[in-house]
């Protein structure tokens, strides 16, 4: 599968280099936040690339909801938990838990459909900044601190019709931001379809902490920056 370039496997355990990571997030989910970039002191993996390693073990469920516990460094060995009642986890060597993950229903393990399934959320998922955020954020007159940024990555679910498909297709259905003081929770809903037919819905939710007051000129410089490093980043790798 292609994710195995993303990722290295050892008996019951696994592991990400800040490359692999890296790489994941720039080119398979388009995503260019600095946290994920390979210099940076606050590295962390990608949270779709540990939910795409889930995928791959146990296949798409008909029912999964996880919940983001801990940012994971590079080169932290990590296993799931073994399974019971439909629950585990990704934890590391010291039991620490990083991701908490619920299965119910039939599942599949057809490769074509994880794969796809995979490419189509975290693409999704990558562009939700600065495309669907920052309207939100614009109509709450609300953003989160520039000079330090806390953008979480809190949970996200997917509830399926079936999961015996041939094809599988992701469409966005709209989001929206829930205020709390100086926090904040986006949700961002997205169905599933088999051609025509839909066949499931799921949500990803982020959580900003620390929001200021929305300043237009700022906001653009921070897109602006965004652009720049997806733009050295693209040169750099032709």
């Amino acid at each position: 599968m292609f994710l195995n370039e993303f990722y290295s496997q050892k008996d019951s355990s696994f592991r990400f280099t800040q490359q692999q990571a890296s790489r994941f997030a720039k080119t398979v989910a388009n995503d260019y936040n600095k946290i994920h970039d390979v210099d940076n002191k606050r590295f962390c993996v990608p949270g779709d690339l540990l939910f795409a390693v889930s995928l791959v073990k146990f296949g798409l469920s008909e029912t999964m909801k996880i919940d983001f516990t801990g940012m994971v460094k590079n080169d932290t060995d990590l296993a799931f938990s073994p399974l019971v009642e439909n629950k585990t986890e990704i934890v590391n060597t010291d039991q620490k838990s990083f991701m908490k993950l619920e299965i119910g229903g039939p599942s599949s393990h057809d490769e074509k459909i994880i794969t796809k399934i995979i490419k189509e959320y975290v693409q999704f998922s990558g562009n939700n900044f600065p495309d669907i955020m920052v309207p939100l954020m614009r109509s709450e007159n609300l953003m989160f601190n520039p000079a330090r940024a806390l953008v979480m990555y809190k949970s996200m679910q997917l509830n399926m019709t079936r999961v015996n498909v041939n094809s599988i297709t992701l469409k966005f259905d709209g989001a929206v931001i829930d205020v709390q003081g100086k926090r904040a929770t986006v949700t961002f809903k997205f169905d599933f379809y088999e051609g025509n037919d839909k066949i499931g819905t799921g949500q990803k939710e982020m959580l900003l902490s620390g929001l200021i007051p929305y300043e237009e000129s700022v906001m653009a410089g921070v897109i602006a920056d965004y652009q720049a490093a997806k733009t050295k980043y693209l040169a750099a790798a032709s």
